[in-house]
């Protein structure tokens, strides 16, 4: 599980959650649950924890790190923590254990800086209000290419992504991933395909919305520009 979720910057009701692990709990799976967006939430969005639903007899995997919310990614610094019937997974925890402890040059500046991130100053606040940057570099990219002719978009509500649909009756797109090249060496433009995150059809691309929004703007209207010969 992603949540919030990439690519579709979709944040999962408790509903939602629960669902998810009791399937997991029917079927005696382990959950990996990725929440390394977890602080990135717009409007009225909430972020649920999967272990707390997971409880004392669903494992859980919960993965997190410094380089979303906090917004250091060259730190290179990132956590797990497991919940759940440790127990049942004595031989799998101790292989991430023999794993961790056989790695060469561990990023210890790094973890020096997990502890004052996670109990410092949440300056992420400021960035995902109205006003913010990464709430209107969001908020802009969903409208532009909802402007788009065949193009919608469900705006994000966390997360640093929005994932697009192009409607097949106007994009007879078969290959995504050939549309995506195309994108690129036409307008110098990078995404990513839908396909490339294992949806089911090629009427999706993903576009992150990090960029400023005199950037997101230009970027916008040249995909716009290119979808218009494809129409």
């Amino acid at each position: 599980m992603i949540n919030p979720n990439n690519p579709t910057g979709a944040v999962y009701s408790p509903e939602i959650v629960r669902g998810l692990v009791d399937i997991a709990r029917r079927h005696q799976l382990v959950v990996f649950s990725d929440e390394i967006y977890e602080k990135i939430l717009f409007d009225d969005a909430v972020h649920h924890h999967t272990a707390a639903f997971a409880g004392d007899d669903v494992l859980c995997l919960t993965f997190s790190g410094l380089s979303k919310a906090y917004r250091v990614c060259g730190y290179r610094a990132g956590w797990v923590m497991v919940s759940g019937p440790r127990h049942v997974a004595e031989n799998f925890l101790e292989g991430l254990t023999l794993l961790a402890n056989m790695r060469m040059c561990a990023n210890v500046p790094g973890q020096y800086a997990i502890q004052t991130a996670l109990g410092g100053y949440q300056s992420i606040e400021e960035y995902i209000h109205p006003g913010g940057r990464f709430y209107e570099q969001s908020a802009l990219a969903a409208q532009l290419l909802n402007q788009i002719p065949g193009v919608s978009c469900v705006k994000p509500r966390g997360a640093l992504y929005c994932f697009p649909r192009l409607d097949p009756e106007v994009y007879p797109i078969v290959d995504d991933e050939a549309f995506v090249l195309g994108l690129l060496r036409d307008k110098k433009i990078l995404v990513t395909h839908g396909t490339g995150f294992n949806w089911f059809a090629p009427d999706h691309f993903r576009l992150v919305t990090l960029p400023d929004v005199d950037t997101l703007t230009e970027a916008i209207g040249r995909i716009a520009s290119h979808l218009a010969t494809l129409r």
